[in-house]
């Protein structure tokens, strides 16, 4: 698409260079044809002169339609591209509140095997005053986990909401427009 909307660029280009041929062309024509009477020109004729000045402004106002489409079709692309990032980004939020949710029940199994007494790898080695410690900071771990699992919740819902009744309706409207 972009070859096609510059090829169509340098061909306003040439038609000016042409139309400056042509000039010298009809200049050319008339010294030998016509005696370089001035009468016989058509094109750079001195009455004829809007014709000389309306030729550029003329192929400036020609509107590229490669270029429109170029421009639609990136447009069309990058909402896409947003849309979709909206979307990947509320996919990575949900993987994180998972994440959470099985660290807060990984520390809630050795909590409980801790609680109950029972030997585990984690604790093989250390003394009972630090076993206490551990099952201390392992509650307040999943108290903190529950609170962030807990915010996640609320994160996605408000995304899921604003992606369903808000961007999405805002968009199908812009589209449809």
């Amino acid at each position: 698409m972009k070859v096609y909307m510059n090829s169509v660029e340098k061909s306003y280009s040439n038609y000016e260079k042409l139309f400056a041929n042509f000039l010298k062309y009809e200049d050319t024509c008339l010294e030998y044809y016509a005696d370089g009477e001035i009468s016989a020109r058509s094109i750079s004729h001195p009455g004829a002169t809007e014709t000389k000045e309306s030729i550029g402004p003329t192929i400036k106002q020609w509107k590229n339609p490669y270029r429109e489409a170029y421009i639609w079709i990136k447009g069309e692309l990058l909402d896409l591209l947003g849309a979709r990032d909206a979307m990947d980004g509320r996919d990575q939020v949900v993987l994180n509140q998972q994440e959470l949710e099985k660290k807060k029940k990984d520390k809630q199994t050795e909590l409980e095997k801790m609680s109950l007494g029972k030997t585990t790898m984690k604790s093989f080695f250390k003394s009972k005053s630090t076993i206490e410690k551990d099952i201390i900071s392992y509650q307040q771990d999943i108290e903190a986990l529950t609170h962030e699992i807990e915010d996640y919740r609320k994160l996605i819902n408000f995304i899921t909401i604003y992606h369903g009744h808000m961007a999405i309706e805002k968009y199908k409207v812009n589209k449809v427009n």
